[in-house]
């Protein structure tokens, strides 16, 4: 089976942009935002999960410390 696309270098240039658009779009969420969004995805995703959390509770301290 071959795959059609993967090695025409305009579609790999148009997929980086696409990814590029999408990653800075996740990167200006919170860290409250990205949990949600792991929320309502299928699938565990326990690493990005405790990760988020972890900063969460971090910044809660800190704020907490104020």
């Amino acid at each position: 089976m071959k795959y059609k696309g993967y090695k025409n270098k305009s579609r790999i240039r148009q997929r980086q942009e696409e990814a590029i658009e999408r990653q800075k779009v996740y990167d200006s969420r919170t860290p409250k935002e990205r949990l949600k969004l792991i929320k309502s995805r299928p699938g565990e995703s326990k690493k990005e999960k405790h990760r988020l959390v972890t900063l969460i509770e971090a910044a809660y301290v800190a704020n907490k410390k104020k």
